[in-house]
């Protein structure tokens, strides 16, 4: 079952979760929409994702310019493993997520084009530990993304910055896709302080789906994992 290669469903909106709605929420999710294919128990997902940055953050720094940017991240994509979160909300120590069972996949995202490919294993393993250069990224990426990358970068090598783990609880169907991201949380130390629910559409004007009072807010889990 191979990971889809572009999402071409643009995002509706995202709102914040706090616990206590959780089970509503969940409800009405599954009302509404079928569970996703890579989770069809609906136990969730756990996902690991590094993002890559220069040493002096360039690609953050254009990110919050907002008009030329582009985020680069690797993400493990747990298969058969599921993660316990403690009482605290917190992982137990060591790996965060037992990815044995699990594909990666390298991903770049710019104002307007977004690009994920799975990668080999030992490959995504080696630029998790070593960064990237954008020379290594030619056959994998478009030229002009890989153009993009060397540009703002100024050519030097991207390193791993941070890396975010999380449960996600996804539903869909051919128009609408909910996905429900759970206990997230940074390496650095960082926890968000509620769950993230976020609808995308094949209709950017589509209407919200879950009819529960929960506060909209605007997030990029890039900069507010580096900030």
């Amino acid at each position: 079952m191979p990971l889809p290669a572009t999402d071409l469903r643009s995002n509706v909106g995202t709102w914040a979760v706090p616990s206590f709605q959780l089970p509503a929420l969940t409800r009405q999710m599954l009302d509404g929409l079928s569970p996703e294919k890579y989770d069809p128990d609906f136990r969730g997902q756990p996902l690991e994702t590094t993002y890559f940055d220069t040493k002096s953050f360039k690609l953050r720094k254009a990110r919050v310019r907002g008009s030329k940017y582009v985020t680069i991240r690797i993400r493990c994509y747990a298969r058969g493993a599921y993660a316990t979160p403690l009482a605290s909300g917190a992982y137990a120590s060591g790996s965060e997520i037992d990815s044995s069972g699990g594909v990666y996949a390298i991903s770049a995202k710019t104002e307007s084009q977004k690009f994920r490919q799975e990668i080999d294993r030992d490959y995504a393993e080696s630029l998790l530990q070593s960064g990237i250069v954008p020379s290594a990224l030619v056959g994998i990426m478009a030229p002009d993304l890989i153009a993009r990358i060397a540009d703002l970068s100024e050519g030097t090598r991207l390193d791993p910055v941070v890396t975010l783990c999380f449960h996600r609880y996804a539903v869909e169907d051919s128009k609408h896709r909910l996905t429900l991201d759970t206990d997230v949380k940074s390496d650095t130390g960082r926890y968000y302080p509620c769950h993230v629910l976020e609808q995308k559409s094949t209709k950017k004007e589509s209407s919200p789906l879950i009819t529960l009072p929960l506060r909209p807010i605007k997030l990029s889990k890039f900069l507010w994992a580096t900030g």
